[in-house]
């Protein structure tokens, strides 16, 4: 059971929000194939519309990226009122072991703050992924790009940095150290974690695992400047700061350029909120009393990835009135519909195709390829919808099996990625949802998306003609998949 649930509104034109612009909003997702997973919007502490793509829940723990590192802005913020960190403090003074003489003047000068608001020494990350068995020192043995403090560049290392402060000075993980101030007085998952860097600092900057519910409830309070139920659980001047403009970041090549706080976005129409790596948005619009809350992956979408969020700007939000509105009740039903029918986006195509009977159960034995592959073979069960894809690679036999119109589920065939711990593997395979389809021309698309801790798609082209298959391999992910891109061509093995 839920701990603190949000109170509900009837339907959303109590809380000022049009049924019909929620319709139209869900089908522009549709329209532009928007991969979602939850979406919820409250109005003035209340849930006034949820909606969850089955069988992704809202309640469930999933992978916020970029989202988490508002988290860590809250963290500091905490240490800083009660007098154990100033955000003017140099960096440098809470890792002493590289103050040495070596350290280049500009990295000696950079500050909490500057960190904070993302003017650091780089243009991005000096650290390289599960390569780097250790990020801290790659702050400190990398020469600076530049002076920190004047321009604004997105760099996850800062947010690194900041984390490891919350945790050296609190002896404390920053989730742990954030609870009994803050996470536990507002109902936060007991079960949320965080992905660790590989010296084991919580990779907050990008690995915080909560529920879409979770994000909402903070973003609730820190749209309040920290205050819930009539009590300051965060120290609101602080708060102020954190979501107010501090810097430009018009030279941005991210999606909105509105300026930046601590960790914080600032947004159009007066918001500011938190971003995330494939569609994890928490926007709050504190003068309407408004918070619009989404988890995704659409990293396949690139310089679209926040479709979500730029749709509710032009569809939604133009439409909020201050007030209660009258209820269409031809709107009411349409959005319960399509509500009640929401599912994890599939591969797009036609569920059978001539050629398959020309393909199942042929081996195609592969010429040397990139991917590593030796053989493919397909299965297909045209009575439920289903397909198998065999093949084997330099780990062994694999399969995946995938479904027409609805996905099936099961563990990706490799257990190599990281886990927990950025670098250290899992142990099993993470959790797939793969859908397939035919084109007209009679090619099979096999779309495996990742839906674990870690978030990611795997797209895969067959095509076929005579004796051969062709295929192209395309990923989507960060630091895992690496091993799922590229071309093969085939041709059927002769007994």
């Amino acid at each position: 059971m839920e701990k603190k649930p949000f109170a509900r509104y009837g339907q959303p034109e109590e809380a000022g929000i049009p049924s019909g612009a929620l319709v139209r909003y869900l089908k522009a997702l549709e329209r532009q194939r928007v991969c979602m997973h939850s979406l919820l919007i409250l109005r003035h502490g209340r849930i006034a519309y949820e909606a969850n793509w089955a069988p992704m829940h809202s309640t469930d723990l999933h992978r916020m990226y970029s989202v988490s590192k508002s988290f860590v802005s809250v963290a500091i913020g905490l240490l800083a009122s009660e007098g154990k960190i100033s955000l003017d403090d140099p960096v440098v003074k809470y890792f002493p072991e590289y103050a040495g003489e070596g350290l280049h003047p500009y990295t000696r000068k950079a500050t909490v703050r500057e960190m904070l608001k993302m003017s650091s020494l780089f243009d991005d990350q000096p650290y390289d992924g599960a390569k780097d068995d250790a990020w801290i020192p790659c702050f400190f043995r990398t020469k600076p790009q530049h002076a920190s403090g004047g321009v604004f560049c997105y760099d996850t290392m800062a947010t690194v940095l900041c984390t490891a402060i919350v945790e050296r000075v609190s002896g404390q993980k920053i989730l742990n150290y954030l609870r009994p101030r803050f996470l536990d007085p507002i109902g936060f998952s007991e079960d949320a974690w965080c992905v660790e860097t590989p010296e084991g600092v919580s990779w907050a900057g990008s690995g915080i695992l909560c529920s879409a519910r979770d994000l909402a409830k903070f973003a609730n309070v820190c749209m309040r400047r920290g205050e819930y139920e009539g009590e300051q659980l965060l120290p609101r001047e602080y708060m102020e700061e954190a979501t107010s403009y501090q810097i430009s970041n018009l030279v941005n090549k991210r999606t909105f350029q509105s300026g930046y706080g601590y960790q914080f976005w600032m947004l159009p129409e007066h918001g500011f909120g938190c971003l995330g790596m494939g569609g994890q948005l928490a926007f709050c619009f504190p003068e309407r009393d408004l918070v619009f809350v989404t988890t995704a992956d659409t990293q396949e979408l690139g310089d679209r990835q926040y479709a979500a969020g730029h749709l509710f700007y032009d569809v939604v939000l133009p439409e909020i009135a201050d007030e209660a509105l009258s209820v269409c009740p031809e709107d009411a039903r349409a959005l319960a519909e399509l509500t009640g029918r929401l599912r994890l986006q599939t591969a797009p195509g036609e569920a059978d195709h001539a050629v398959r009977r020309a393909v199942e159960g042929r081996v195609y034995r592969m010429d040397e390829n990139p991917l590593g592959w030796k053989w493919i073979s397909f299965a297909f069960d045209k009575a439920k919808r289903e397909g198998c894809l065999h093949y084997e690679n330099a780990r062994g036999e694999k399969e995946i099996n995938f479904g027409f119109g609805e996905p099936a589920f099961g563990e990706f065939p490799e257990t190599h990625y990281s886990g927990k711990r950025i670098g250290e593997p899992l142990g099993r395979g993470y959790r797939y949802a793969a859908s397939a389809g035919w084109d007209a021309p009679g090619t099979l698309t096999v779309c495996c998306n990742i839906v674990d801790d870690y978030l990611g798609l795997v797209k895969m082209n067959f095509a076929f003609g005579g004796d051969c298959v062709t295929m192209y391999a395309d990923k989507i992910a960060e630091w895992f998949l690496d091993d799922y891109a590229g071309t093969a061509t085939g041709h059927i093995a002769r007994m």
